[in-house]
């Protein structure tokens, strides 16, 4: 346990996880030992003496004042206030202990408090946003000092916010750590919102008040060459300046996609380091001439905008990688940091001799940075370019690398789960590392083989720590490692690992979506919601976004209020465009309305794709068609299915994906005992034990399975079953793509079958089964 003399122990309602968050997050960051119980869970006895335990050692307790405190009349939050004051009796008088800390306009006057709280000063943090001050009042208060000294202070009045402390030393309040950007931009979000009390404190800047010595932010470099289709040019070098000062451990380096925002900007290299919490900022550009190349770059101290150096370096292409080398050289001199002997060799190191190839590795990589994963046109053209580049330069091992990625993914995400796609990944990794076996990329991708090649999660760890030693900033590695405690189900620790990289690195649409999933997975609603919201304002549509808050409101309570007033607040030829059908699909689905459903229906096209691409927009219809009394209707839909399956698994004979829906799809045509063998056939493809994630989604069509051939024991007992467990992917359980969910569960037409049965509806009514799971 930590110094418990200098721990803060949080009290919250399970209501107000995300202020919790906010303000231990903050405390965290200015080295503040914070303790609170997530979500208010349940333990046992073990758990509740840990509880007790941390509340008799810890040196503040602060208990969350808010409306849902106010309207619950029991909690387990109330134990420990309890527990708090009690404690008190045995205190000096004078003591500072309880520090009430009000998150809305609840009033200490009426509060539902232990009558102990109103003898402590009150501070009013809007929304749990953290301020400056009251970082520094807690500070104070945990400071080496007489109890007596401090004393007990007066109420503080309704308006009133934190008392000014003492300044501190300006070192104390120059404090290293760059992570708690992600707490700037999540207080700043709220700070914007208006609130009858808010005015008294300004959101607390993190990020200025915090820069470490050896930080750095390299900012987009500017393309500069004639032929503008070159900005991917621009970006590589961009990119690989900042891998290589991924390399220096003293260096904390600020992420490619933190700093994308800054292109083009107008904001001032101070502005800039505030927001990002650096020291130093490295600005520049890239002009390429046919075969020469000039980058230029400049070092400057972001506080006072103070030019340090500026390099340029007229060069071959082909000495490209000589320029990257003696930037990062020159940052690591500048700045101080030191550089190990094989950190060196790698800064030396040429990946490719070939600059057409260096070309057709730098577009494929600008896919990927721009397009993800999940789109798989946009990944087969990757594989296309990193192919013609090794075609070019066989030598090139980092394209190799990646080409093991692209192999690996498009085999788990049985877009082509064959031997012979596997036998391309494991010959491409084989390559790599014949050719750069120290190479952390080649490292990170060797440990992808073993991941997604054969769920080995032990060997991908091992050399994703490898990879993670060999480049202390990379985030890459951690991501890796926490994807890998995801499919292990150890869900807590997957999240914590989203979690941490998202406050890293906030833009990072990536690491947030894995937060939103894991966190519906394990019907953490709060969470998921005020993660998904953060990227409202950055969603390329923002009414789609509302659509998808709006699923969550009612994943958590089963209101459909939200997606209500998104379609009342769209015009009459606005319900009728594809958006406004998608509105109207999901609020149909949400009710249970399956004549609407079907409506809605025969006025949408469906999306151009493969059988698995069209069979998951034809089979919730045809299952509402079902549930809307027209079983022939929904056959006819799905009897061209089970032929264009059968001829992808004659190829694809250890496709999980593929033997599910077919499952599904023969349930629906009334062909129980081939149901059943299909399903069953994905389950033990992919079990649970090996897989958490996609294990628990097989499972669920064969819960799906029993709903629609009549077998209502078996059914009952499948989703009883899932309903206690993490589902993280969609599955045919959730047209939403959420986790198993009690309130679609009552409506979906999925669930058809057993809709009306009072041991169904008993199960969907048990507050457990929408309670947390981790």
């Amino acid at each position: 346990m930590a110094d418990a003399g200098k721990a803060v122990f949080l009290s919250y309602a399970r209501e107000d996880i995300a202020a919790a968050r906010r303000i231990a997050d903050a405390l965290r960051a200015f080295g503040v030992e914070v303790w609170f119980d997530q979500e208010e869970l349940r333990g046992g006895d073990a758990w509740d003496a840990k509880i007790r335990g941390q509340i008799r050692a810890c040196a503040l307790f602060v208990p969350l004042v808010s409306q849902h405190t106010q309207e619950r009349s029991e909690g387990y939050f109330r134990r420990e206030w309890r527990l708090a004051v009690d404690r008190t009796l045995d205190m000096v008088a004078g003591a500072a202990f309880i520090v009430p800390v009000v998150i809305d306009d609840t009033a200490e006057n009426s509060s539902a408090v232990p009558e102990e709280f109103l003898r402590y000063q009150w501070t009013r943090l809007p929304h749990g946003v953290p301020t400056l001050q009251f970082v520094e009042q807690v500070k104070r208060l945990l400071a080496p000092a007489s109890p007596l000294e401090v004393g007990r202070p007066r109420p503080a009045r309704r308006d009133e916010g934190v008392a000014s402390p003492a300044k501190p030393p300006l070192r104390a309040r120059v404090l290293a750590a760059v992570a708690v950007l992600a707490i700037a931009l999540t207080a700043t979000f709220f700070a914007t919102r208006k609130s009858p009390s808010a005015a008294a404190q300004p959101p607390m800047d993190f990020a200025a008040a915090k820069s470490t010595a050896k930080s750095i932010a390299v900012l987009p470099f500017a393309n500069m060459s004639d032929d503008k289709d070159s900005g991917f040019f621009a970006d590589g070098v961009h990119e690989d300046i900042l891998t290589s000062l991924y390399l220096i451990p003293d260096l904390k380096v600020t992420s490619r996609t933190s700093v994308a925002q800054y292109r083009d900007t107008k904001k001032t290299m101070r502005q800039i380091g505030q927001e990002l919490g650096v020291t130093y900022i490295l600005e520049g550009s890239v002009r390429r001439d046919g075969k020469t190349v000039r980058v230029t770059s400049q070092l400057i101290r972001a506080a006072s905008d103070e030019h340090l150096w500026a390099r340029r370096y007229d060069k071959e292409l082909r000495d490209l990688f000589a320029i990257q080398s003696e930037l990062a050289q020159a940052i690591a001199d500048e700045l101080q940091a030191k550089l190990s002997p094989q950190a060196k060799k790698l800064l030396d190191r040429r990946p490719t001799e070939n600059p057409a190839a260096y070309d057709l590795f730098l577009k494929a990589r600008d896919i990927r940075n721009s397009l993800g994963q999940s789109d798989r046109a946009a990944v087969e053209k990757r594989e296309n370019l990193l192919q013609a580049a090794v075609v070019l330069d066989p030598n090139f091992a980092l394209a190799w690398a990646d080409l093991t990625w692209v192999h690996g993914w498009t085999y788990l995400s049985n877009w082509e789960h064959t031997a012979a796609r596997l036998a391309r990944a494991k010959g491409a990794i084989d390559t790599a590392l014949r050719l750069a076996p120290d190479a952390p990329e080649v490292i990170l991708n060797l440990g992808y083989y073993h991941y997604f090649g054969h769920r080995g999660y032990a060997r991908a760890s091992e050399q994703f720590e490898k990879s993670a030693r060999l480049q202390p900033n990379a985030p890459a590695p951690r991501f890796a490692l926490a994807l890998i405690h995801r499919r292990q189900g150890s869900w807590v620790e997957a999240l914590e690992g989203f979690r941490t990289l998202a406050q890293l690195d906030p833009t990072n649409f990536q690491y947030s979506n894995q937060i939103v999933l894991a966190a519906t997975a394990g019907r953490r609603w709060d969470l998921a919601r005020e993660e998904r919201r953060r990227w409202h304002g950055l969603a390329p549509d923002p009414r789609a976004e509302a659509t998808t808050l709006a699923q969550f409101t009612f994943w958590a309570r089963g209101s459909t209020r939200e997606i209500e007033a998104v379609l009342a607040g769209l015009s009459a030829g606005e319900t009728s465009s594809p958006y406004g059908l998608d509105v109207r699909m999901t609020l149909a689905l949400m009710r249970g309305d399956h004549a609407e459903v079907v409506r809605v229906d025969r006025l949408q096209s469906l999306v151009a794709g493969d059988v698995m691409t069209e069979l998951a927009q034809v089979l919730p219809m045809a299952t509402a068609l079902a549930a809307h009394g027209d079983l022939a209707g929904a056959r006819t839909r799905l009897e061209k299915f089970p032929s264009k399956l059968r001829a992808r698994l004659e190829l694809e004979p250890e496709n999980a994906n593929l033997w599910s829906r077919l499952g599904a799809v023969e349930a629906m045509l009334g062909h129980k005992e081939e149901a059943l063998r299909c399903a069953r056939k994905a389950v033990k493809l992919v079990p649970e034990s090996v897989d958490a994630s996609d294990g628990a989604a097989y499972g669920s069509y064969v819960a799906f399975v029993h709903t629609w051939t009549g077998d209502k024991e078996n059914a009952l007992a499948e989703y009883t079953r899932l309903l206690g467990i993490p589902v993280y992917t969609g599955g045919v359980v959730n047209v939403y793509g959420g986790a198993v969910n009690v309130h679609v569960m009552k409506h979906h037409p999925y669930f058809f079958p057993l809709q009306g049965d009072p041991r169904f509806e008993a199960l969907l009514n048990d507050p457990k089964n929408n309670q947390p799971l981790f």
